[in-house]
Protein backbone atom coordinates (compact mmCIF):
# COMPACT_ATOMS: atom_id res chain seq x y z
CA UNK A 1 0.00 0.00 0.00
CA UNK A 2 1.22 3.23 -0.76
CA UNK A 3 1.60 5.84 2.01
CA UNK A 4 -0.75 7.98 0.43
CA UNK A 5 -3.61 5.12 0.06
CA UNK A 6 -3.25 5.07 3.81
CA UNK A 7 -3.77 9.37 4.29
CA UNK A 8 -6.31 9.47 2.43
CA UNK A 9 -8.37 6.25 2.35
CA UNK A 10 -8.09 6.21 6.23
CA UNK A 11 -8.33 10.00 7.13
CA UNK A 12 -11.48 9.11 9.31
CA UNK A 13 -9.33 7.98 11.59
CA UNK A 14 -7.32 11.16 12.09
CA UNK A 15 -10.45 13.26 12.02
CA UNK A 16 -12.01 11.25 15.08
CA UNK A 17 -8.66 12.15 16.84
CA UNK A 18 -8.56 16.01 15.93
CA UNK A 19 -12.30 16.16 16.70
CA UNK A 20 -11.56 14.87 20.67
CA UNK A 21 -8.40 17.50 20.74
CA UNK A 22 -10.75 20.28 19.70
CA UNK A 23 -13.50 19.99 22.73
CA UNK A 24 -10.24 19.23 24.75
CA UNK A 25 -8.84 22.61 23.58
CA UNK A 26 -12.31 24.75 23.00
CA UNK A 27 -11.77 26.31 26.91
CA UNK A 28 -8.61 28.18 25.73
CA UNK A 29 -9.76 28.81 22.53
CA UNK A 30 -12.87 30.70 23.99
CA UNK A 31 -11.00 32.01 26.71
CA UNK A 32 -8.36 33.42 24.08
CA UNK A 33 -10.71 34.96 22.20
CA UNK A 34 -12.23 36.92 25.42
CA UNK A 35 -8.80 38.24 26.20
CA UNK A 36 -7.42 39.16 22.49
CA UNK A 37 -9.68 42.39 21.70
CA UNK A 38 -9.25 41.84 17.99
CA UNK A 39 -11.17 43.83 15.40
CA UNK A 40 -10.80 41.49 12.90
CA UNK A 41 -10.15 38.18 11.62
CA UNK A 42 -7.58 37.27 8.49
CA UNK A 43 -6.93 33.84 7.71
CA UNK A 44 -3.41 33.22 5.74
CA UNK A 45 -1.48 30.51 4.31
CA UNK A 46 0.69 29.73 1.24
CA UNK A 47 -1.46 27.02 -1.61
CA UNK A 48 -3.70 23.90 -0.46
CA UNK A 49 -3.65 25.59 2.56
CA UNK A 50 -4.56 29.12 1.15
CA UNK A 51 -7.36 27.92 -0.77
CA UNK A 52 -8.69 26.53 2.82
CA UNK A 53 -8.63 30.22 4.35
CA UNK A 54 -10.28 31.55 0.94
CA UNK A 55 -13.67 29.05 2.46
CA UNK A 56 -13.08 30.04 6.08
CA UNK A 57 -13.25 33.51 5.02
CA UNK A 58 -17.21 33.17 3.46
CA UNK A 59 -17.89 30.45 6.10
CA UNK A 60 -17.29 33.51 8.58
CA UNK A 61 -18.61 36.14 6.59
CA UNK A 62 -21.93 34.18 6.12
CA UNK A 63 -22.33 34.20 9.87
CA UNK A 64 -21.53 38.00 10.76
CA UNK A 65 -20.10 40.26 13.19
CA UNK A 66 -16.62 40.64 12.18
CA UNK A 67 -14.76 41.92 9.90
CA UNK A 68 -12.72 38.66 8.01
CA UNK A 69 -10.26 38.38 5.18
CA UNK A 70 -7.95 35.90 3.53
CA UNK A 71 -4.54 36.68 1.88
CA UNK A 72 -1.76 34.58 0.70
CA UNK A 73 1.01 34.68 3.37
CA UNK A 74 3.14 35.54 0.11
CA UNK A 75 1.18 38.28 -0.67
CA UNK A 76 1.51 39.87 2.94
CA UNK A 77 5.15 38.94 3.41
CA UNK A 78 5.64 41.06 -0.60
CA UNK A 79 3.42 43.56 -0.22
CA UNK A 80 3.10 44.24 3.58
CA UNK A 81 2.78 48.23 3.88
CA UNK A 82 -0.21 48.11 1.53
CA UNK A 83 -2.27 45.69 4.41
CA UNK A 84 -0.70 47.41 7.67
CA UNK A 85 -4.07 49.53 8.17
CA UNK A 86 -6.00 47.26 7.25
CA UNK A 87 -4.42 44.76 9.44
CA UNK A 88 -4.28 46.52 12.93
CA UNK A 89 -5.45 44.85 15.73
CA UNK A 90 -6.78 41.46 13.52
CA UNK A 91 -6.68 38.32 14.92
CA UNK A 92 -4.79 36.33 12.31
CA UNK A 93 -5.76 31.91 12.13
CA UNK A 94 -2.51 30.77 10.41
CA UNK A 95 -2.66 27.03 8.81
CA UNK A 96 0.47 25.27 7.89
CA UNK A 97 1.21 22.02 6.89
CA UNK A 98 5.33 22.40 7.43
CA UNK A 99 5.33 25.47 10.38
CA UNK A 100 8.10 26.72 8.82
CA UNK A 101 7.49 28.15 5.30
CA UNK A 102 9.40 31.17 4.99
CA UNK A 103 6.33 33.36 3.70
CA UNK A 104 3.85 32.64 6.61
CA UNK A 105 6.30 33.01 9.24
CA UNK A 106 7.44 36.59 7.59
CA UNK A 107 4.04 37.78 7.55
CA UNK A 108 2.99 36.71 10.79
CA UNK A 109 6.34 37.88 12.43
CA UNK A 110 5.63 41.46 10.58
CA UNK A 111 2.08 42.04 11.47
CA UNK A 112 2.76 41.25 15.04
CA UNK A 113 5.46 43.59 15.33
CA UNK A 114 3.84 46.31 13.11
CA UNK A 115 0.29 46.15 13.54
CA UNK A 116 -0.15 44.48 17.09
CA UNK A 117 -1.74 41.32 14.99
CA UNK A 118 -2.08 38.02 17.08
CA UNK A 119 -2.03 34.92 15.90
CA UNK A 120 -3.77 31.39 16.04
CA UNK A 121 -1.42 28.86 14.37
CA UNK A 122 -2.86 25.53 13.38
CA UNK A 123 -0.13 22.78 12.32
CA UNK A 124 0.60 18.68 12.43
CA UNK A 125 4.04 19.82 14.10
CA UNK A 126 4.61 20.36 17.40
CA UNK A 127 7.40 22.72 18.74
CA UNK A 128 7.10 24.37 15.30
CA UNK A 129 8.84 28.04 14.33
CA UNK A 130 5.33 29.19 13.44
CA UNK A 131 3.69 27.41 17.01
CA UNK A 132 7.11 29.84 18.63
CA UNK A 133 5.62 33.20 17.08
CA UNK A 134 2.05 32.50 17.99
CA UNK A 135 -0.67 33.35 21.33
CA UNK A 136 -2.26 29.99 20.45
CA UNK A 137 -1.19 26.68 18.84
CA UNK A 138 -3.11 24.32 17.85
CA UNK A 139 -0.60 21.21 17.19
CA UNK A 140 -2.07 17.77 15.68
CA UNK A 141 0.73 15.45 14.78
CA UNK A 142 -1.50 12.70 13.67
CA UNK A 143 -2.62 14.68 11.19
CA UNK A 144 0.84 14.81 9.21
CA UNK A 145 1.22 13.96 6.00
CA UNK A 146 4.04 11.72 5.24
CA UNK A 147 3.83 11.67 1.39
CA UNK A 148 4.43 15.08 -0.71
CA UNK A 149 1.32 16.00 -1.41
CA UNK A 150 -1.35 17.73 1.17
CA UNK A 151 -4.36 14.82 1.50
CA UNK A 152 -5.23 14.00 5.04
CA UNK A 153 -3.58 17.25 6.73
CA UNK A 154 -5.79 19.57 4.62
CA UNK A 155 -9.09 17.88 5.64
CA UNK A 156 -8.22 17.88 9.40
CA UNK A 157 -7.43 21.50 8.72
CA UNK A 158 -10.39 22.55 6.91
CA UNK A 159 -12.65 20.93 10.02
CA UNK A 160 -10.31 22.94 12.69
CA UNK A 161 -11.24 25.64 10.82
CA UNK A 162 -14.78 25.36 10.77
CA UNK A 163 -14.83 24.34 14.02
CA UNK A 164 -12.88 27.87 15.07
CA UNK A 165 -15.08 29.77 13.15
CA UNK A 166 -18.38 27.89 15.18
CA UNK A 167 -16.86 28.95 18.42
CA UNK A 168 -15.93 32.60 17.46
CA UNK A 169 -20.21 32.68 15.91
CA UNK A 170 -21.24 31.12 18.37
CA UNK A 171 -22.57 28.14 15.58
CA UNK A 172 -23.87 25.40 18.09
CA UNK A 173 -25.52 23.85 15.29
CA UNK A 174 -22.38 23.57 12.65
CA UNK A 175 -20.11 22.32 15.39
CA UNK A 176 -22.78 19.75 15.97
CA UNK A 177 -22.68 18.96 11.95
CA UNK A 178 -19.01 18.91 12.34
CA UNK A 179 -19.30 15.47 14.56
CA UNK A 180 -21.88 14.15 12.30
CA UNK A 181 -19.95 14.77 9.67
CA UNK A 182 -17.09 13.04 11.30
CA UNK A 183 -19.35 9.80 11.95
CA UNK A 184 -20.42 9.75 8.63
CA UNK A 185 -17.11 9.80 6.89
CA UNK A 186 -15.97 6.37 7.27
CA UNK A 187 -19.47 5.21 6.01
CA UNK A 188 -19.23 7.78 2.78
CA UNK A 189 -15.57 6.75 1.75
CA UNK A 190 -16.68 2.64 2.10
CA UNK A 191 -19.50 4.11 -0.28
CA UNK A 192 -17.67 5.68 -2.98
CA UNK A 193 -14.24 4.48 -2.78
CA UNK A 194 -14.46 1.78 -5.82
CA UNK A 195 -16.33 4.13 -7.88
CA UNK A 196 -13.92 6.92 -7.43
CA UNK A 197 -11.18 4.17 -8.70
CA UNK A 198 -13.59 3.36 -11.57
CA UNK A 199 -12.84 7.28 -12.66
CA UNK A 200 -9.61 7.74 -11.84
CA UNK A 201 -8.43 4.91 -13.64
CA UNK A 202 -10.26 4.92 -16.44
CA UNK A 203 -7.36 6.15 -18.62
CA UNK A 204 -10.20 8.22 -20.41
CA UNK A 205 -9.05 12.08 -19.45
CA UNK A 206 -5.64 14.02 -18.62
CA UNK A 207 -6.69 16.88 -17.34
CA UNK A 208 -9.47 18.27 -14.98
CA UNK A 209 -11.17 21.09 -14.06
CA UNK A 210 -12.90 21.42 -10.70
CA UNK A 211 -15.95 23.97 -11.25
CA UNK A 212 -17.34 25.36 -7.51
CA UNK A 213 -19.17 28.09 -5.58
CA UNK A 214 -19.59 29.71 -2.40
CA UNK A 215 -17.78 27.82 0.56
CA UNK A 216 -17.19 25.04 -1.71
CA UNK A 217 -15.00 26.97 -3.95
CA UNK A 218 -11.38 27.38 -1.80
CA UNK A 219 -12.15 23.72 -0.94
CA UNK A 220 -12.53 22.38 -4.28
CA UNK A 221 -9.12 24.75 -5.19
CA UNK A 222 -7.38 22.85 -2.42
CA UNK A 223 -8.53 19.48 -3.77
CA UNK A 224 -7.36 20.76 -7.53
CA UNK A 225 -4.50 21.90 -6.38
CA UNK A 226 -3.52 18.06 -4.78
CA UNK A 227 -4.50 17.04 -7.92
CA UNK A 228 -2.28 18.69 -10.29
CA UNK A 229 1.24 17.66 -8.33
CA UNK A 230 0.41 14.38 -7.11
CA UNK A 231 -1.10 13.68 -10.81
CA UNK A 232 1.42 15.97 -12.89
CA UNK A 233 -1.94 16.74 -15.13
CA UNK A 234 -3.00 20.35 -15.86
CA UNK A 235 -5.49 21.50 -13.57
CA UNK A 236 -7.79 24.50 -13.25
CA UNK A 237 -10.72 25.74 -10.91
CA UNK A 238 -13.99 28.03 -11.79
CA UNK A 239 -16.99 28.98 -10.79
CA UNK A 240 -19.65 27.29 -11.75
CA UNK A 241 -21.30 29.40 -14.03
CA UNK A 242 -18.28 31.66 -14.64
CA UNK A 243 -16.72 28.89 -16.76
CA UNK A 244 -18.48 30.08 -19.70
CA UNK A 245 -17.00 33.61 -19.82
CA UNK A 246 -13.39 32.24 -18.57
CA UNK A 247 -11.92 28.73 -19.47
CA UNK A 248 -14.77 26.50 -21.21
CA UNK A 249 -12.66 26.47 -23.99
CA UNK A 250 -10.05 24.38 -22.97
CA UNK A 251 -12.63 21.82 -22.63
CA UNK A 252 -12.40 18.87 -25.07
CA UNK A 253 -12.89 15.06 -25.17
CA UNK A 254 -10.05 14.32 -22.70
CA UNK A 255 -11.49 16.32 -19.78
CA UNK A 256 -12.71 15.55 -16.58
CA UNK A 257 -15.36 18.53 -15.38
CA UNK A 258 -15.97 17.70 -11.49
CA UNK A 259 -18.95 19.96 -10.94
CA UNK A 260 -20.11 20.82 -7.03
CA UNK A 261 -23.38 21.08 -7.56
CA UNK A 262 -25.32 24.11 -6.09
CA UNK A 263 -28.22 22.99 -4.01
CA UNK A 264 -29.99 26.13 -4.88
CA UNK A 265 -30.74 25.69 -8.41
CA UNK A 266 -31.16 22.95 -11.34
CA UNK A 267 -32.29 24.66 -14.53
CA UNK A 268 -29.31 27.16 -15.08
CA UNK A 269 -26.31 24.11 -13.88
CA UNK A 270 -28.28 21.54 -16.38
CA UNK A 271 -27.44 24.16 -19.76
CA UNK A 272 -24.24 23.83 -18.08
CA UNK A 273 -23.90 20.52 -17.86
CA UNK A 274 -25.22 20.16 -21.69
CA UNK A 275 -22.58 22.80 -22.98
CA UNK A 276 -19.87 20.44 -21.41
CA UNK A 277 -21.15 17.36 -22.20
CA UNK A 278 -21.19 19.33 -26.41
CA UNK A 279 -17.46 19.88 -26.22
CA UNK A 280 -17.07 16.45 -25.24
CA UNK A 281 -16.10 16.58 -21.52
CA UNK A 282 -16.83 13.45 -19.29
CA UNK A 283 -18.14 14.65 -16.31
CA UNK A 284 -18.50 13.69 -12.73
CA UNK A 285 -21.28 15.32 -10.23
CA UNK A 286 -20.62 15.91 -6.34
CA UNK A 287 -24.11 17.16 -4.69
CA UNK A 288 -27.01 16.59 -2.69
CA UNK A 289 -28.94 14.73 -5.08
CA UNK A 290 -29.74 11.09 -4.77
CA UNK A 291 -30.74 10.99 -8.38
CA UNK A 292 -28.00 11.15 -11.04
CA UNK A 293 -30.11 13.70 -12.54
CA UNK A 294 -27.49 15.60 -15.15
CA UNK A 295 -26.24 12.66 -16.40
CA UNK A 296 -22.67 12.31 -15.67
CA UNK A 297 -20.73 9.41 -15.84
CA UNK A 298 -20.91 9.45 -11.89
CA UNK A 299 -22.58 11.36 -9.33
CA UNK A 300 -21.35 11.40 -5.48
CA UNK A 301 -24.35 12.35 -3.13
CA UNK A 302 -22.75 14.38 -0.60
CA UNK A 303 -25.09 13.58 3.35
CA UNK A 304 -27.54 16.52 3.52
CA UNK A 305 -26.38 19.40 6.24
CA UNK A 306 -27.54 22.62 7.38
CA UNK A 307 -24.50 24.36 6.63
CA UNK A 308 -22.64 24.09 3.35
CA UNK A 309 -19.51 24.31 4.59
CA UNK A 310 -19.40 20.76 5.74
CA UNK A 311 -19.79 19.26 2.65
CA UNK A 312 -15.99 20.49 2.45
CA UNK A 313 -15.02 17.61 4.33
CA UNK A 314 -16.56 14.87 2.10
CA UNK A 315 -15.34 16.80 -0.82
CA UNK A 316 -11.74 16.65 -0.11
CA UNK A 317 -11.77 13.65 0.12
CA UNK A 318 -13.61 12.79 -3.05
CA UNK A 319 -11.01 15.02 -4.96
CA UNK A 320 -8.09 13.53 -3.05
CA UNK A 321 -9.17 9.90 -3.95
CA UNK A 322 -9.36 11.35 -7.99
CA UNK A 323 -5.73 12.43 -7.48
CA UNK A 324 -4.52 8.90 -6.21
CA UNK A 325 -6.40 6.70 -8.59
CA UNK A 326 -5.34 9.00 -11.60
CA UNK A 327 -1.78 8.58 -10.09
CA UNK A 328 -1.67 5.17 -9.81
CA UNK A 329 -3.86 4.83 -13.61
CA UNK A 330 -0.54 6.62 -15.17
CA UNK A 331 2.25 4.90 -13.20
CA UNK A 332 3.16 7.68 -11.14
CA UNK A 333 4.10 6.95 -7.28
CA UNK A 334 1.10 9.49 -5.53
CA UNK A 335 3.95 9.39 -2.36
CA UNK A 336 6.38 11.90 -4.70
CA UNK A 337 3.68 13.75 -6.13
CA UNK A 338 5.98 16.41 -8.61
CA UNK A 339 9.12 15.83 -6.18
CA UNK A 340 8.76 19.51 -4.64
CA UNK A 341 9.33 19.20 -0.89
CA UNK A 342 6.36 19.69 1.59
CA UNK A 343 7.19 23.13 2.16
CA UNK A 344 9.41 25.72 0.62
CA UNK A 345 12.31 27.90 2.04
CA UNK A 346 12.81 30.61 0.24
Amino acid sequence: MYKAEDEIFNQHTSLRQTSIYLQSQEADIKDFFGISGFFSITFTGCGVMFALCKSAELSLKIRGGLTTMSYAAGDLMLNAEYYRDMLNGTLMIVPSRSGRTSEVLSAVQRFRQESGAQTISICPHKDSKLAAVSDLALEMPWTLDETSCTTRTATNIYLTNLYIIGLLSGDLVLLDEIREAIDNHEPFIQKYAAELEGIGQSGTWDKIIVIADGELAGVAQAGMITIGRMCGIPTVYSNILDIRHSIIGQVDARTLAIVVVSPLDDAYQSVLMHDLTKRGAQIMTISSKKDNIFGAALNVTLPEYHNYGIRGIPLLFSLQAIAFNKAVCDGKNPDAGDGLPPWIRL
